[in-house]
């Protein structure tokens, strides 16, 4: 059941993501809605299930938006599969920080790649300082609101008799 609720809760995201988010632009930054999602489902979750879900949410984005495969599929399950697997408290304030992080570290890794593959780097630098920083700190402000979903969604109601 967490499954199907994870896929539904991921859909809705994507399609919120290519629909509104993308279109929106706070000093340069595109508010990724994507990460808090993985960050607060992998604190939820089985880091084999979390990670599962940020490979296909990355395929289908690469597939549907970028012109390589396997680019942010990648970056997606490194994400959820770290914050799966780290030792960390699963609490709100570590989401927080970890959103904030993992959103400097998509886009490096993202960015890298895309250098390698043949992206011009003045495209690649003029992202940054300011509307990366915007960008994590959306992304952290964003993951607050994720964490209440995820924690009403995810909660199994037991009955004492």
């Amino acid at each position: 059941m967490n499954k199907f609720k994870s896929f539904i809760l991921l859909l809705v995201s994507f399609i919120l993501q290519t629909s509104v988010f993308s279109k929106i632009d706070i000093f340069g930054a595109n508010i990724n809605i994507l990460i808090p999602a993985l960050v607060a489902l992998a604190q939820c979750l089985p880091s084999k299930t979390s990670s599962r879900c940020g490979l296909i949410l990355g395929l289908v984005e690469d597939f549907l938006l970028t012109p390589f495969i396997g680019v942010r599929a990648l970056s997606y399950f490194v994400i959820a599969y770290l914050v799966g697997e780290s030792k960390l408290q699963k609490d709100r304030s570590t989401g927080i920080w970890l959103t904030g992080l993992f959103t400097i570290f998509n886009f490096s890794l993202v960015s890298i790649i895309y250098f390698i593959l043949g992206k011009s780097l003045s495209d690649i630098l003029s992202y940054l300082p300011l509307a990366l920083v915007v960008e994590a700190i959306l992304n952290s402000l964003v993951y607050l609101i994720y964490n209440i979903i995820v924690k009403k969604i995810m909660y199994i109601p037991t009955y004492r008799i």
